[in-house]
């Protein structure tokens, strides 16, 4: 065989042998300086020996097997190592069969193994590091917003602060709301100290500019106050540029407006060189293999100018971080590569998924173009492929065995042209959408195109949030009570109390509209210490008119993360001089789920002061038996929506499930509260089933304070 012909094929150092009868073979081809160390016997026609290696007489088995059944095909051995006299070298067998004729060829494979090797290093070097600056951002944000979020401004609290500063290796700012400088640690000035270098700008602004320039996003950002962490490129000619992991947190106040924004910059400019080691890194994720943030946007930019539509969609991760912080980051990594591979199994041959953000991905899916011209559907193909990427996701991940992940996926859309022929602004608006399906608490996952809807939607929000934290400073709040009736009695035993927002001119606003927005804006911690406040007062009250009442407050996710909730609760009970025995707490079952050890730990809190404990809307949420038999619950209280069915026309079904709930707490010993009853054949129901204290609109609606006590006195 022609020796350039090799060559050209690639293929000359590896021995070729064909196989020319029984168990006899000719060599056809064989590198000089390892071919005869590995093979002795191979000259002219021959035999493999028993000292053959024992790796390759292995594969021969199968390499029979595929020459004798007269198929043509190709099979692989696998790597090994073979020691040589002279040095150990990769080998990768393979068996041929074509035309009639059998070959085995014998590649060594010293470079590529070792290119392979070289990349699982700097992927698990590139891991390891990137978790321990994340971890190290992570640690200074709690630990500054512990300390910056304090009302007091002590002389000690400041050496706190400067001693933290000055601590850690990360550059930190401390910046006001309006992003101006109000301190900063020496780590900051170090990561753009060049003496060749005569920065136009303060590092901080440096940084901010960098942002802006760099990220679409980074507007939303700052007008919603969000939290953000990503990579940033500094260019410093004429030496080489500096990449930079930045994070920003705001830091809020008691009534959730922002104090600080917190700024933290560490150098991972070694990380990007242990990138470029190897090609392949350079525009792929480490972690699931796709093509990363760079490699996305390029392509963006190539598909806009082809001015072919196309959606482009930005997925983000519900739920990730809870996985990090109770399995860790290894786990977290084995969940994002599992969800990758089922993105991967929805996306089609001509669509582009890319990992760009650390829980965040995003796709440029085709359009049909016949579709796009002649009608007006043309969301429905994105529409239907976006909910197959979230219906993917629903699915539970087993990372391991007795662990189980449950995430979710948000997703924001942005068409190409129609909202834009910009891919800055493409990326922009996805981003926007994005976080509006986040702001959908109603659905477990959600979709949104970016719209002029969208937009005035957003507008109104924001104009709502700002009425809000008015009401918030003028205390335009009121709180009005429904009774819990004893069946048995037919008396008032306790009251849950339901918050109402007057605005100034007297008109009344819905929970329903301004509760959702109070908790994805963090004011529900502020509007819910009022609430504590108020039903503690309240309290007082009817002690005075000599009334035996307990009240039952609502608690909602946000309130159970705010680490002076107890503290606030017991004031609140010392101020006015109640007895915390008339005072109990509800809590949903997406609470327990979803904050499990600091529910947990306020519940046993709330017990040792002789408070008691509700679980609200039972039988809407996924809270299972084990939850109420390791939690000191009190009450369970049967969704409206169950008893709702009950009615002349109701099925066993509807009945059973009330029974169920019924049956179940009796054995754990729970009482049980029946919501929303409006009818007598609720009640009769109710009553012959051992179900003892109800309340709705049958009994009362929620009243103002001076009509419940009205109400009280007539009724009890």
């Amino acid at each position: 065989m022609d020796a350039s012909l090799l060559n050209t094929l690639g293929l000359l150092d590896c021995i070729i042998i064909q196989c020319v009868g029984d168990n006899d073979f000719e060599v056809m081809h064989m590198p000089k300086d390892w071919g005869a160390e590995l093979l002795p016997e191979a000259k002219g026609i021959f035999n493999f020996s028993e000292d053959s290696s024992p790796y390759l007489l292995d594969f021969l088995i199968d390499a029979n097997a595929l020459w004798k059944s007269s198929k043509e095909g190709k099979i692989d051995s696998g790597i090994w190592s073979e020691q040589l006299p002279s040095q150990l070298i990769r080998l990768e067998a393979s068996a041929l069969f074509k035309e009639q004729k059998q070959f085995l060829i014998i590649n060594k494979i010293d470079a590529s193994y070792k290119q392979k090797q070289q990349t699982l290093q700097v992927a698990r070097e590139l891991m390891f590091s990137a978790d321990k600056i994340a971890e190290q951002h992570d640690y200074l944000h709690s630990q500054m917003d512990e300390l910056l979020s304090d009302p007091t401004e002590s002389f000690a609290l400041k050496q706190q602060i400067t001693q933290a500063l000055e601590q850690t290796d990360l550059g930190v700012a401390i910046l006001t709301p309006e992003l101006q400088l109000l301190n900063s640690n020496p780590a900051l000035k170090t990561l753009f100290a060049d003496s060749n270098i005569q920065l136009n700008l303060p590092e901080d602004r440096l940084v901010i500019e960098l942002f802006r320039a760099q990220y679409p996003e980074c507007e939303r950002v700052f007008s919603t106050g969000s939290a953000w962490s990503g990579e940033l490129y500094w260019l410093n000619p004429p030496r080489y540029g500096k990449w930079l992991k930045m994070t920003i947190h705001p830091i809020m106040s008691t009534n959730q407006t922002i104090l600080y924004w917190l700024l933290s910059v560490s150098d991972i400019t070694q990380i990007k060189f242990l990138i470029k080691r190897n090609e392949k890194l350079v525009h792929f994720d480490s972690v699931t293999d796709l093509p990363n943030r760079q490699f996305f946007w390029k392509r963006l930019e190539e598909k806009v100018n082809q001015s072919s539509p196309f959606c482009l969609l930005y997925c983000d991760i519900k739920n990730f971080k809870r996985i990090n912080e109770l399995y860790g980051h290894q786990i977290g990594d084995q969940v994002i590569k599992e969800l990758a591979t089922r993105l991967i199994s929805v996306c089609r041959s001509d669509d582009l998924l890319a990992r760009v953000g650390g829980t965040e991905f995003a796709v440029i899916m085709t359009l049909d173009e016949k579709k796009f011209s002649q009608s007006n559907h043309y969301q429905e193909q994105c529409t239907l492929f976006a909910k197959e990427l979230i219906n993917t996701c629903n699915i539970p991940f087993y990372p391991s065995a007795g662990q189980k992940c449950e995430i979710g996926l948000n997703v924001g859309a942005a068409l190409f042209p129609l909202d834009s022929s910009s891919a800055d602004e493409l990326m922009k608006y996805a981003d926007l959408a994005v976080y509006s399906a986040k702001q959908v608490k109603t659905q477990i996952n959600s979709v949104q195109f970016y719209s002029q809807k969208l937009i005035d939607d957003s507008r109104k929000l924001r104009e709502m949030e700002s009425a809000l934290r008015v009401a918030i400073e003028k205390q335009e709040f009121e709180l009005f009570l429904q009774p819990i009736i004893d069946l048995s009695s037919n008396k008032i035993i306790k009251a849950e109390v339901l918050i109402r927002w007057r605005q100034g001119s007297g008109e009344l606003v819905s929970p329903d509209e301004f509760i959702p927005l109070a908790e994805q804006t963090g004011l529900i911690i502020p509007i819910g210490k009022w609430v504590i406040a108020e039903a503690c007062r309240l309290l007082a009250e009817l002690n005075k008119q000599g009334i035996s009442l307990s009240l039952s407050i609502n608690l909602s996710p946000r309130q159970i993360s705010d680490r002076q909730l107890f503290e606030f609760i017991q004031a609140s009970i010392n101020n006015c001089m109640v007895d915390p025995h008339h005072i109990e707490f509800e809590l949903t079952e997406g609470v327990l789920i979803e904050n499990y050890e600091k529910v947990h730990l306020l519940i046993e809190q709330i017990h040792d002061l002789g408070m008691k404990v509700s679980i609200d809307d039972f039988g809407t949420g996924y809270c299972s038996l084990s939850y109420l038999q390791k939690l000191h619950i009190d009450n369970l209280k049967i969704d409206r929506a169950f008893i709702k069915e009950l009615n002349e026309s109701s099925t066993d079904n509807a009945s059973a499930l009330i029974l169920a709930v019924i049956s179940m707490a009796n054995s754990l010993h729970l009482e049980v509260i029946a919501e929303g009853v409006e009818t007598q054949l609720q009640q009769n129901f109710l009553i012959e089933n051992n179900c003892h204290l109800a309340q709705g609109f049958l009994f009362s609606p929620p009243l103002a304070f001076k009509h419940f006590c009205s109400l009280l006195k007539d009724k009890n």
